[in-house]
């Protein structure tokens, strides 16, 4: 036996007896998958010319909002859920020019002001790109709709049963030219299934760190509407719709940053919306709820949940200024950033397109706002120190 043969055998071992020390922990995990790839490194991928068009799920069209918010994943090529990203991309199919034009078509977002976001495609990879003269606070409202459409291709993506992978071009983007920036790009690609031979999952998270019951009602999973059709009717605002109840809140809010069953470097760490190498603090959600300030919580004592928490009392005048500004009695869904990278704004418009979806498929009455000066003033008096936007819900009496 040779020396190196017998150091694999120990620290083989090794990870063996700390997962069984360790049990409920990811660290033994993520050993052993460093040391599967030194012995079984992952196969190349093979030429494009040698890879089979790939057929995508018939029901797809079907997937519901709900569905799709809680089977979105991004993939890799590692054939291994628990490793790195859930999603396994189909190293053996490639998608056709026709599929990634659907998708880009489908990805359509409802804009605040026109012609500020667009999508650039270039061999099956998007470029998510704003307009390079916008300063101020219409650019942070630029990067906000760049994460909406972001996040409409990865829905659509996980309605579909196609893998996407984000390429990060740094956490402020990158600029092509006087016109030109580019936030971030995405490569799309055949996806195996990835949910124990499914596409896509109604289940909570589970495994070592299962769901905690939280004060909010668990969420719907499954939901009625289908994503496809509600992207194609969504709009920023809609006056028609029902009052939100406490329940319908809670939906909403899981929507908006929830929890999911799928890992992200074997951890727990699966989310409605996509994060920034795993970074959990980026943003946050708040609840403007009469006279209080509530903050949404989807992870306590190391589990993933579902809760609101009391953040304090909102003073008088505040109220007043949101009910003036508004509607008296309505409730708010605030979105923040807790840094000042334009990766924060992104988060901020995946979460406000997660909204805006599920807010339609419920078919209650909202508006969505993109906060100006005079209106980020009035909400910071509620206790939310950097405030970018809102949807605004009337209450249930």
């Amino acid at each position: 036996m040779t020396r190196r043969t017998l150091l694999k055998i120990i620290i083989v071992s090794g990870v063996i007896m700390a997962a069984i020390f360790s049990f409920g922990s990811s660290l033994p995990r993520k050993v052993f998958y460093r040391i599967q790839r030194w012995f079984n490194p992952p196969a190349e991928i093979p030429p494009d010319n040698q890879r089979g068009e790939a057929s995508l799920p018939e029901a797809g069209a079907g997937t519901t909002v709900e569905t799709a918010l809680n089977s979105r994943c991004t993939s890799d090529y590692d054939d291994n859920p628990r490793q790195f990203h859930w999603g396994m991309f189909d190293r053996n199919r490639k998608l056709s020019h026709s599929q990634i034009e659907q998708i880009t078509q489908r990805a359509r977002v409802p804009s605040f002001a026109k012609g500020r976001a667009s999508i650039g495609t270039e061999q099956g990879t998007l470029i998510f790109l704003v307009d390079n003269r916008e300063t101020g606070l219409r650019r942070e409202w630029a990067m906000v709709e760049s994460g909406m459409q972001q996040q409409a291709v990865g829905l659509v993506c996980a309605a579909l049963g196609v893998g996407h992978v984000h390429r990060s071009l740094g956490e402020e983007g990158k600029p092509l030219s006087g016109d030109e920036f580019a936030t971030v790009q995405i490569k799309l690609d055949a996806m195996k299934p990835s949910y124990d031979g499914a596409y896509w999952s109604t289940s909570a998270p589970s495994d070592t760190r299962p769901w905690e019951r939280g004060n909010l009602p668990d969420p719907d999973r499954k939901g009625g509407k289908a994503l496809l059709d509600v992207l194609g009717e969504l709009k920023t605002d809609r006056s028609a719709g029902k009052a939100t109840s406490d329940r319908e809140l809670g939906q909403l809010l899981w929507a908006a940053r929830g929890r999911t069953p799928h890992f992200y470097k074997s951890e727990p760490w699966g989310l409605t919306i996509p994060t920034y190498r795993g970074e959990q603090t980026i943003s946050a959600v708040h609840v403007v709820r009469g006279d209080r300030l509530l903050r949404y919580v989807n992870w306590k004592g190391n589990r993933p949940t579902h809760t609101l928490e009391d953040a304090g009392g909102v003073d008088v005048e505040t109220v007043k200024a949101m009910g003036d500004r508004y509607l008296p009695g309505t409730w708010f869904i605030v979105l923040s950033r807790n840094e000042a990278p334009a990766r924060a704004l992104w988060e901020v418009g995946y979460q406000l397109l997660n909204l805006l979806l599920q807010a339609h498929s419920l078919g209650v009455s909202y508006k969505a706002v993109l906060l100006d000066e005079a209106e980020r003033r009035i909400v910071r008096g509620a206790g939310i120190k950097e405030p970018v936007a809102m949807l605004v819900l009337q209450s249930q009496p």
